[in-house]
């Protein structure tokens, strides 16, 4: 079955219910790493100390992917981690609920207070790369938030283990891309390290997550896969300048490496 799972299928519809988001977890974890277990979240007594530490109660969407599967690193925290429930906090202007952040405090995900009763609200990004408010809209839901958040994590890992490529999406590339690989159908957000540039996009096959995204030059396509040769199909696939492949030595980064971005 895991040779076979699409994520492009498997996203099919969207997710308009938070139950989708947690299903498609449940399958991409399977299909990419190993399959979700009972002792994968954390307890409601976890989740209630944070609560009582903050003075106010956590969106559903956030308890119930806590409960799922918040304490799977591999799909949460490989370089921009879920926070933790007792990592919670505010932002600097007191306005956002902070629950994740970029590895070396560049940038962040939060949750406006005044959202909070909403049972899956929307998700803002913060950080240096943004001007003024220095806040921006990111997703309609937490949920789909935590979808990408797993989709990214994820695909980070396979490129820290050798399993990626990439090269500057030019047209001739983005037609080929959209001819031969299907879409995922989650919305064009913000990159955090360009938020002011081209949306990021998301295509795939069996085995294999492309993304489009800012770049030096534009916009890179990014291709990871479960396996070496998943990435050797799609390289073969697209006529771009793939450069040589390069073998990184990244490690996820423990639970105390990263830096809150304020």
């Amino acid at each position: 079955m895991a040779d076979r799972f699409n994520v492009a299928e498997a996203l099919a519809g969207g997710c308009p219910a938070r139950a989708d988001a947690w299903a498609f977890v449940q399958g991409f974890a399977a299909a990419w790493s190993t399959p979700l277990s009972p002792t994968d979240g954390f307890t409601s007594a976890d989740v209630q100390r944070a609560e009582d530490r903050l003075g106010f109660r956590l969106p559903v969407a956030l308890r119930e992917a806590y409960a799922f599967f918040g304490r799977r690193r591999d799909l949460v925290a490989q370089r921009n981690p879920l926070l933790e429930p007792d990592e919670l906090l505010l932002d600097p202007s007191g306005e956002l609920l902070v629950f994740r952040s970029e590895n070396q405090g560049c940038a962040g995900w939060g949750v406006a207070l005044a959202d909070l009763c909403r049972e899956d609200p929307p998700v803002a990004l913060f950080g240096d790369q943004l001007p003024g408010s220095n806040r921006l809209h990111f997703l309609d839901r937490l949920s789909l938030a935590c979808v990408e958040t797993v989709l990214s994590e994820v695909a980070m890992a396979s490129w820290a283990e050798g399993r990626g490529r990439t090269c500057q999406a030019t047209p001739e590339v983005v037609a080929c891309l959209e001819e031969k690989f299907a879409p995922v159908a989650l919305p064009p957000y913000p990159a955090w390290f360009e938020p002011m540039g081209q949306p990021v996009r998301w295509f795939s096959a069996s085995g294999l997550l492309l993304c489009l995204e800012p770049g030096l030059e534009g916009v890179d396509l990014v291709v990871t896969g479960r396996t070496w040769a998943d990435v050797q199909r799609a390289v073969e696939a697209i006529p771009g300048a793939w450069p040589p492949a390069v073998t990184a030595a990244t490690e996820a980064a423990d639970d105390h490496e990263w830096v809150l971005p304020f």
